[in-house]
């Protein structure tokens, strides 16, 4: 019998809805010819929690986040077998759901971050993400691969930051949004760029000189393997 899936969404909550999306096409893709319908589609638990929004001020909202967080994982665990959070910033809590009981169910960014540049080699990356995560210091769930591996960042952070809050509140296909992205991404060296904040995927901007690699694709495909395990 397949594992059962939870997500837990609300930092953004589109990013839950981009998570769902792909988590559907990675199980289709998995199995091929055997796919026959909605019958072999994943068994899915959404939580979508408002408050988690606060994470993108983490500092000043920690104890408030991961009372929040961490009623949520209690309750979603009641119905799944793996659990992943749509938000890379909060997956700074990780040592924290494992001090609760929750570290076999928990699957986290930083284990699929790994786990690719281990297959594909890499020598050197760029992260774009989230204040939080770009500080690499305590609240940032990168902070151990940053200072084991060459990790590059983008130069200005708060450009950065300032531009998720407009992706939350504009959309990904919105052209100042696009164009601000697109300056970003040009102004890095690397070529193997992690998208490692959930909205940056839903900003509607492809190039053939860089690899975007987006993190949320990565947590799907190993959900969906998982979850046939």
């Amino acid at each position: 019998m397949r594992k059962k899936i939870g997500i837990i969404t609300g930092s953004g909550p589109e990013a839950g809805i981009d998570l769902w999306q792909k988590i559907l096409y990675e199980n289709k893709l998995y199995l091929k010819d055997k796919f026959n319908g909605d019958l072999d589609a994943p068994n899915i638990t959404i939580f979508s929690i408002p408050n988690l929004g606060l994470s993108m001020e983490l500092e000043k909202n920690y104890d408030i986040v991961w009372e929040t967080l961490k009623q949520g994982i209690i309750e979603i665990c009641k119905y799944v077998d793996y659990f992943v959070i749509a938000c890379n910033t909060l997956n700074l809590y990780a040592s924290k759901i494992e001090s609760i009981g929750y570290k076999d169910k928990f699957l986290s960014t930083l284990d699929v971050v790994n786990e690719y540049i281990e297959e594909n080699n890499l020598k050197k990356i760029a992260i774009i993400a989230a204040l939080p995560i770009l500080q690499m210091k305590e609240y940032s769930v990168f902070k151990p691969l940053y200072e084991n591996f060459d990790v590059e960042l983008p130069k200005d952070f708060l450009k950065v930051h300032n531009l998720i809050y407009e992706v939350k509140k504009r959309g990904g296909k919105d052209t100042k949004v696009i164009e601000e992205f697109k300056k970003i991404v040009i102004n890095l060296d690397s070529k193997e760029i992690f998208l490692a904040c959930t909205e940056l995927p839903l900003i509607n901007y492809k190039t053939n000189n860089k690899n975007l690699i987006d993190v949320t694709e990565l947590l799907a495909k190993k959900l969906v393997q998982k979850s046939f395990k």
